[in-house]
């Protein structure tokens, strides 16, 4: 039936049907991503954010109940350059319409051309020839066509033949999209949008479906040598529930960091996009302006663009954030980590990407209540996974020990879902944390990119879990009572003793007092003195030394371990937030393999 007016469930029908024609071209549309960065992650992007949102709207006959619930739904989810412009867009419809239970074509033509304003606004430096610039010319269209058109399946129907005429335009307004012979990513993607929206409008099937789904489409393995690095290193999303009024201001804190800035949102909350290396820094800023950091997500594109360029190995292998590695490791051998979150009174971090050693003081100065932790974000991990499945042809997944972190389990419960692709994951219980699950870690990742048999790697990591170890040296127990891995009575004692302990692992990965002292030189010397038994006895085939904010002690730990050892350790860095909250500011570690 030709409708001249529709109601908050048609266009919940209507929208439904465009993400779910999204998310069936979604692999197509990550090929054919190569702005702003080729990190192939767009296609996936719009599906999860369109979908999510389809998925916690509010359902009814009144639009505004329907577009207020998008519009919220699209700030929480919104993922990625393309998402976060999506969001605004519906933001926008939702600032001009939010008042209506139905809308006339003049209505919807007038929430149109806020919406594009919106979604413009909301990008630091706007670039035609993108998503912006085909919902630009379709929300033109609709303003200048919609008088003449009596239904709204005419006026959709010519609104999307002027926005595909407009994609097949971009790679002449853009060199980057040209140079690959690709049409924009993001604009293809609401295009495709749009097919799916008007598909259920009175029946009209595009057969451009079926027959122009690969446009644009580029040759992976010859363009993969022409990937460009990114600017910067992260791509970094926060959700604020804050009202878009401190639009300005949240800006300016970020206007230093970086590109592709993105600020959009509502009355009720606000998202930032913006390529940085320091998103600690933007957190840390945040933060001392009041904000509450609802939600974080970032990709480390470096790593991304690497991988999609050359892949050093047929194996990944993907870890979590209380392995301890230090960045360059991370990018030079391909490592895959999934932060774990850190959560503080009612904001939410991630490990060592918007929570690490720079401003974990600012966290906890801040915090009402003392931090904790939580195990990976399921969809994030669903998503790491698929990317890597996608890529690679076996996942190794070494989790944090699972008597220590949930984490364990939630990779189990998400590796599961993927059906027959889950025979091609191999999840590990490390049974340690810190710098001895790093050490495992890096074991792995050197194996596979030697080339190694998938068998091999897994006997070797089977074989030095129980060979690895880690020794603790804490100033107080104050952070482990804090963070519940010592019970509060033991530990009050302990501390009005001015007791201080080595802290380790037994077999099964439980936190244990390996020793304890009066003072930390004591506590040094009795660490000191059990490596060089181990030495002794069986020799040590590497050691990495971690620390929580001590780089002077973390030194003096390493002079004296390369001069027992004799090799410098495989891994030298700062243990995660994570882990810093529990063992507390000061600490200083070494985690040994025995040969």
């Amino acid at each position: 039936m030709k409708k001249a007016e529709i109601d908050g469930i048609d266009f919940y029908t209507y929208f439904k049907s465009g993400a779910e024609e999204v998310k069936r071209h979604k692999d197509h549309l990550n090929k054919i991503n190569v702005f702003p960065v080729k990190d192939g992650d767009t296609g996936t992007n719009l599906a999860i954010t369109m979908n999510c949102i389809a998925e916690e709207t509010t359902v009814s006959e009144d639009f505004n109940i329907v577009i207020k619930s998008m519009s919220n739904a699209a700030f929480e989810n919104a993922r990625g350059n393309s998402g976060i412009i999506f969001a605004s867009f519906l933001g926008g419809f939702h600032r001009a319409c939010g008042h209506l239970k139905s809308l006339t074509m003049e209505q919807f033509s007038q929430g149109a051309t806020l919406a594009v304003s919106e979604a413009y606004s909301a990008v630091s430096t706007p670039v035609e020839g993108t998503m912006l610039t085909v919902i630009r010319e379709w929300s033109e269209y609709i303003e200048k066509s919609h008088k003449t058109h009596h239904h709204f399946s005419d006026l959709f129907e010519g609104a999307y033949l002027k926005a595909k005429q407009v994609l097949d335009e971009t790679p002449d307004m853009l060199e980057i999209l040209k140079r690959h012979k690709v049409v924009d990513s993001g604009a293809k993607g609401f295009v495709m949008f749009l097919e799916g929206f008007n598909k259920l409008i009175d029946e009209i099937i595009h057969k451009s479906s079926e027959t122009d789904t690969e446009s644009g489409a580029v040759d992976i393995e010859h363009d993969r040598g022409q990937i460009e690095v990114p600017n910067f290193r992260y791509c970094t999303e926060v959700l604020l529930y804050a009202d878009i009024n401190n639009k300005s201001h949240i800006e300016s804190l970020m206007s230093d960091l970086g590109d592709s800035g993105i600020v959009t949102g509502n009355e009720s909350m606000m998202k930032i996009h913006i390529h940085t290396n320091t998103p600690d820094v933007l957190t840390k800023r945040l933060i001392e302006n009041g904000y509450k950091v609802n939600k974080s997500k970032v990709e480390d594109m470096f790593v991304q663009a690497d991988v999609e360029r050359q892949a050093k190995s047929k194996i990944a292998i993907l870890t979590d954030s209380i392995a301890d590695l230090a960045a360059d490791q991370i990018l030079k051998d391909q490592v895959h980590v999934l932060p774990l979150s850190l959560i503080a009174d009612d904001s939410v971090y991630l490990d060592k990407l918007t929570a690490t050693k720079d401003n974990i003081a600012t966290i906890l100065d801040y915090s009402k209540v003392y931090p904790t932790s939580s195990q990976p974000d399921v969809k994030q991990v669903r998503v790491k996974l698929e990317w890597l499945l996608g890529l690679y042809e076996h996942v190794i997944v070494i989790s944090v020990a699972k008597a220590l972190s949930g984490t364990f389990s939630t990779f189990e419960r998400t590796i599961s879902e993927f059906g027959e692709d889950s025979n091609r994951v191999t999840l590990v219980d490390s049974k340690l944390n810190s710098g001895a699950q790093g050490l495992i870690v890096m074991e792995a990742v050197k194996m596979a990119n030697r080339g190694e048999s998938l068998e091999n790697i897994l006997d070797k990591i089977k074989e030095d879990i129980p060979k690895t170890s880690i020794y603790v040296s804490l100033d107080t127990f104050k952070y482990a009572v804090q963070g519940g891995r010592v019970p509060n009575k033991i530990g009050n004692v302990l501390m009005k003793l001015n007791a201080k302990p080595i802290m380790s692992l037994n077999e099964e990965g439980q936190g244990t007092a390996f020793g304890l002292a009066f003072s930390r030189r004591s506590i040094d010397k009795k660490i000191i003195k059990h490596v060089k038994k181990i030495i002794a006895s069986e020799g040590i085939d590497k050691y990495a030394i971690v620390h929580a904010g001590n780089p002077e002690l973390a030194e003096r730990y390493r002079r004296i371990f390369e001069e027992l050892i004799g090799k410098s350790p495989a891994i030298s860095t700062d243990i995660s937030a994570i882990t810093t909250i529990h063992a507390g500011i000061g600490a200083v570690a070494i985690a040994l393999t025995r040969r």
